[in-house]
């Protein structure tokens, strides 16, 4: 019972953890380069997608081979060496603190720095036992049929990962997806936990510096000089699932209720970077823009780029677009194309594209018409779903039928 409980465990995290990387690479790969930053390497967009994309590879890999109890001798030791590797780098990180969020689950579950370390610390011995019991799991499948079996594990992961670059995400775990009310996610409901905090202010006097508290703070004695204000998190309040998302235009105004809070529909040409921007279809995009202007639609390009790049990338591609200027890690957290199409109505997000795919500017004189009737197709004919679906049956063929 233990040698079962032990595979089918740490195999179901390890299947789990590759899947939902799998379905979001560029998410992954942002993750990786935020390390990468840390270790003093900058510019690795490119690196960290390949990265990211081995990394579900392998994980997924080894999760499905010991879940379906096959070739364990040799996954039982890659899967140890992983989760001893996870478990001590989880340890520093969580010591350290360089990241928020290690981003061992994508953005499918949210934990903090300790609970990833306690969670890996927690399946590190069921990877140690099945090791230890390696040479006690027989299969019962020929060495062909099981080369087949993990051929194609690697061709539906890698698949997935592939499709939902050249898409976008099949399946969006992120505060942006379709149907969100961007409004009504930054809202905090009345009578929410508010949290608790310690502030210490760090003060100066006669060149001794000294902690106080509101408690003890010398309220009275002005000879104290503030030198600094440290905030210490007690108990965690209530964090709604957008924290705040804010546009600029390049003359500095708040365009943000123009976009976010806004009666009529909303175009978005998200591009976090314009010099990274993919330009192949740029010209689709400025007949898109074209399109809402003629429907009385709003259209913007929201950016993270400054304002002169914004003028120097106009002025190249003739395109007469309004730049909304706005942080670039939320940019690429609402869509993870560069560029893609993001369509609001009324605050709440109705569709997204990525530059590969964009509807005409034609299909979109009606957006939310074609928004939805692309979501029923995406749902019901997806050639994704497709490809997986020849995947499994050719699995359950190959693993049941001789």
């Amino acid at each position: 019972m233990l040698k079962l409980l032990s595979r089918f465990l740490t195999g179901a995290v390890f299947i789990f953890s590759g899947f939902v990387k799998a379905v979001d690479p560029k998410g992954g790969a942002i993750k990786i380069s935020e390390y990468l930053e840390v270790l003093g390497i900058h510019n690795s967009d490119s690196i960290g997608l390949f990265l990211a994309i081995a990394l579900s590879t392998v994980e997924f890999i080894l999760g499905y081979h010991l879940i379906l109890g096959l070739k364990i001798k040799r996954v039982a030791l890659p899967s140890l060496l992983f989760m001893g590797a996870f478990t001590v780098i989880t340890l520093l990180i969580a010591v350290f603190d360089p990241v928020s969020d290690c981003g061992c689950f994508g953005d499918a579950i949210k934990l903090s720095n300790w609970e990833t370390f306690f969670k890996n610390t927690i399946i590190l011995p069921f990877s140690i036992y099945v090791y230890y019991k390696r040479n006690e799991y027989q299969s019962t499948l020929s060495s062909l049929r099981q080369h087949l079996i993990t051929t194609l594990g690697i061709l539906t992961i890698v698949g997935i990962s592939i499709y939902c670059i050249i898409y976008l995400p099949v399946i969006d775990f992120r505060a942006y997806k379709i149907g969100t009310n961007i409004p009504e996610s930054m809202a905090i409901p009345e009578g929410a936990d508010e949290g608790e905090y310690e502030t210490t202010f760090i003060l100066e006097k006669d060149g001794v510096k000294k902690e106080f508290t509101v408690n003890n703070y010398p309220y009275e004695d002005s000879t104290w000089v503030f030198v600094d204000s440290k905030t210490k998190v007690i108990r965690e309040g209530y964090q709604p699932p957008i924290a705040t998302l804010s546009f600029v235009s390049t003359e500095n105004e708040d365009i943000s209720n123009k976009i976010i809070d806004n009666e009529d529909i909303v175009f978005l040409m998200v591009a976090p970077k314009l010099n990274k921007a993919n330009t192949e279809h740029i010209k689709d995009f400025i007949a898109i823009k074209e399109m809402t202007y003629k429907n009385d639609f709003n259209f913007y390009v929201a950016t993270a780029s400054l304002g002169e790049d914004c003028f120097l990338f106009d002025l190249k591609h003739t395109a007469g677009f309004e730049y909304a200027l706005c942080d670039e890690t939320t940019l690429k957290t609402i869509v993870r194309g560069n560029p893609g199409l993001v369509i609001i109505k009324k605050g709440t997000i109705i569709a997204k594209y990525n530059h590969s795919n964009l509807p005409s500017a034609n299909a979109l004189k009606n957006p939310l018409s074609h928004s939805i009737q692309a979501l029923k197709q995406s749902n019901e004919k997806s050639g994704l779903w497709l490809y997986i679906s020849v995947m499994i049956g050719m699995l359950v063929i190959i693993y049941k039928f001789k």
